[in-house]
């Protein structure tokens, strides 16, 4: 279950509240007599998450005057909270969870290459996330984060790619980034972009090189800095990201691949630096970087 909460007393009453579909529990006594500086402080990083493109950033009042999120940084990461790909695409009111976010008031062509799939991928027969390559749209899968990140944080997911396509010979796109840009949803600009990576057609036949964009050519933006190289394609890989906002880097491993993590500078435009608080995840397939590809068990991990 994905959606968990932490208990903040012992032997007290709980009552029950719900997540993309999934039950978690809530100890009482959140905002009680004396807490009001710590309901105000909820409502101040509620109005953050508002601002950053988040409809909701809740926050729990405990016993003893703490406040934590109620929430885990990502919710329905296996994908099974969804019942169709239609579910899949909405984004809930007020709510956190995955969402086609590219193509909210756009056409509904491009919204429909985000789908649920229930097929055998890879070994893989659970529920995931498919995006579709498409010469004429974008398609972005993305949630909001339970809370603004401007620290150290780690998140990681299982991702298979089926194909990449020519003239661009670049998909698969995985941003970690904010929504301040309006118009384009969350990571759809290159200033909203903090961690930023993507899978090139390899060298050799159905081998694949995973790479980070991070703009040190201020003249080619999409200058590509190779992190590992002959991947398979059509096999499933679990990426790990370690961000650290406050130094603009972030360290990507692929795990049981990469004996050790590769560093890499977050992504800045040749105008803009990176950004300085991190709200959203995205994954995202271009007209101008086609791929058809699937995304699965997205967590935050534990340890090294």
């Amino acid at each position: 279950m994905l959606c968990r909460a932490r208990s903040s007393g012992q032997g007290d009453d709980s009552h029950t509240i719900h997540c993309r579909g999934y039950r978690k529990r809530r100890a009482p006594g959140r905002a009680t007599a004396g807490a009001g500086s710590l309901v105000l402080l909820g409502a101040l990083v509620m109005a953050l998450g508002i601002a950053l493109g988040c409809f909701e950033a809740v926050v729990e009042i405990g016993f003893g005057g703490t406040a934590r999120a109620a929430a885990p940084l990502i919710v329905d990461g296996d994908f099974e909270a969804n019942e169709n790909g239609n579910q899949l695409r909405a984004r809930e009111a007020g709510g956190q969870g995955w969402y086609e976010s590219r193509n909210r008031q756009g056409p509904e062509e491009a919204r429909l290459l985000l789908k649920l799939s229930t097929k055998s991928i890879g070994g893989n027969k659970t529920c995931k996330a498919m995006i579709k390559a498409h010469p004429e749209h974008n398609t972005y899968l993305s949630q909001c984060l339970a809370e603004p990140k401007s620290g150290r944080f780690s998140l990681q997911w299982d991702i298979y790619v089926r194909e990449i396509l020519p003239p661009y010979n670049r998909s698969a796109f995985q941003m970690i980034g904010n929504a301040r840009q309006r118009g384009r949803g969350p990571n759809g600009s290159g200033k909203e972009r903090f961690v930023f990576l993507g899978f090139a057609a390899g060298t050799e036949p159905g081998k694949i090189d995973l790479f980070a964009f991070e703009g040190r050519n201020q003249d080619q933006w999409d200058e590509q800095t190779i992190l590992v190289r002959g991947l398979d394609l059509e096999a499933w890989h679990t990426i790990r990201v370690d961000v650290d906002v406050e130094h603009q880097s972030y360290q990507v491993s692929v795990v049981g691949v990469t004996d050790e993590p590769s560093e890499v500078q977050a992504f800045r435009t040749k105008k803009d630096d990176p950004p300085e608080t991190l709200t959203h995840l995205s994954f995202a397939s271009w007209d101008d970087g086609l791929g058809t590809f699937y995304v699965d068990n997205v967590i935050e991990p534990v340890g090294r």
